[in-house]
């Protein structure tokens, strides 16, 4: 069940998502660039002002324990930040001249902040909301992830022309793909209201649907069981909220810990024990990316989407079957099709899918079928073409 947060004045919820556009920072945005997107670039273009803008930056993206670390801290509204010396998960970082940020204004969260002290204390400082930010360091072009305070807008300069790489563009985009890259493309509609469209590229060629010889496009949902406050948005950062769009590796499959006959097909881990792809501050893996997105859509927001909800506390995404964490209120499932704490739920398509990875080699038949109707000890099994099977998920224009 989904851990409930605590209730927050509903005047800053409905007050803010207008004082992010009326905000001068905002105020050169074109009204045709934000309605198709929602992104903003900010900027930092007049350095030596008596303020300097800054925001808490995520300190370690290495390992899943200090991803659950945050997921635990921002799941009750909590920023805990020390300096760079310290165990902090976030650290207080200044921004220089050119620095630049790319934010979502519908990401906006109240926290509490809070300063870890040398003697191990810690001292609230602050009650604000925050913005979800990737943050691009002019300096040495590395980039990070972190929360930048509403009141830092002031300083910060919007940049109008900044656009993001179309769906389409994305989609059909191929650099000589190797043979053994197996690419699941799941497109979806920005609302997440309705059902997102599964395709698959193996060995470079889209996969056919043996019946009709067209392209095979399987349905599933990527979509959360959202709060009451937030069911008519689509927020990716928060945790267990609507699955982030970006670049995944398929780490490997679980079957087993549970009694109900789905338990018997394998969740496909999207997560494991490791950080996305594209999170380093340096894109150490860009032969590899190059091959699957356009080079100017490396520095994408919906592309760094996933790494930065990932550096806030997001873990644990999963593909699996159609009634896989059904809830008790289900408002928000499509017929077949639960929501669920950000996982993609493929419905009734789950067993096609696994017999088409098992065909490719991603799997054997025994890691993603289970023999034993009822374990309830986990199998997990790591996919055969580690680093060659990932999932790439954007929002449809």
């Amino acid at each position: 069940m989904i851990k409930r947060p605590v209730q927050r004045g509903t005047a800053v919820k409905f007050l803010l998502p207008l004082l992010l556009f009326l905000h001068p920072a905002f105020s050169s945005i074109s009204t045709a660039q934000a309605a198709a997107s929602m992104v903003r670039k900010l900027c930092y273009l007049q350095a030596g002002q008596a303020q300097v803008p800054y925001l808490f930056v995520s300190s370690d993206a290495s390992s899943q324990a200090a991803a659950i670390e945050k997921n635990t801290m921002l799941q009750s509204r909590r920023l805990i930040f020390g300096d760079k010396q310290s165990k902090a998960l976030f650290h207080k970082s200044f921004l220089r001249r050119d620095d630049c940020l790319l934010v979502n204004p519908d990401e906006a969260m109240p926290l509490d902040v809070y300063e870890e002290l040398p003697s191990g204390l810690r001292r609230k400082v602050a009650a604000s909301n925050f913005l979800p930010a990737v943050y691009y360091a002019h300096q040495d072009k590395s980039k990070h992830y972190g929360l930048l305070a509403q009141s830092q807008l002031p300083q910060l300069t919007a940049v109008s022309n900044h656009h993001e790489s179309g769906t389409d563009a994305i989609v059909n985009y191929a650099r000589n793909l190797p043979d053994d890259l197996f690419l699941i493309y799941i497109t979806c509609p920005a609302d997440r209201n309705s059902l997102c469209d599964l395709r698959i590229r193996n060995k470079g060629a889209w996969l056919k649907d043996a019946k009709t010889g067209t392209t095979l496009t399987l349905k599933v949902l990527a979509r959360s069981q959202r709060e009451n406050n937030t069911s008519g948005k689509s927020q990716r950062t928060h945790v267990n909220s609507d699955t982030p769009q970006g670049l995944y590796y398929i780490w490997g499959a679980v079957t087993g810990g549970g009694t109900s006959a789905w338990h018997r097909l394998a969740r496909l881990d999207l997560d494991a024990a490791l950080p996305p792809i594209n999170s380093q501050p340096y894109n150490i893996h860009s032969y590899l990316l190059s091959k699957i997105v356009p080079d100017a859509a490396l520095d994408d927001y919906w592309l760094n989407e996933w790494p930065l909800a990932y550096s806030l506390g997001r873990v644990f995404l999963r593909i699996a079957p159609g009634d896989f964490e059904a809830q008790d209120d289900k408002t928000a499932a499509v017929s077949g099709y639960n929501a669920t704490e950000g996982c993609i739920n493929t419905g009734s398509n789950h067993e096609m899918l696994l017999k088409i990875m098992v065909d490719a080699g991603i799997f054997s038949q025994d890691e993603v079928f289970s023999r034993v109707e009822q374990s309830a000890a986990k199998q997990w099994h790591v996919a055969r073409k580690l680093g060659k099977a990932l999932v790439l998920i954007k929002d449809q224009d």
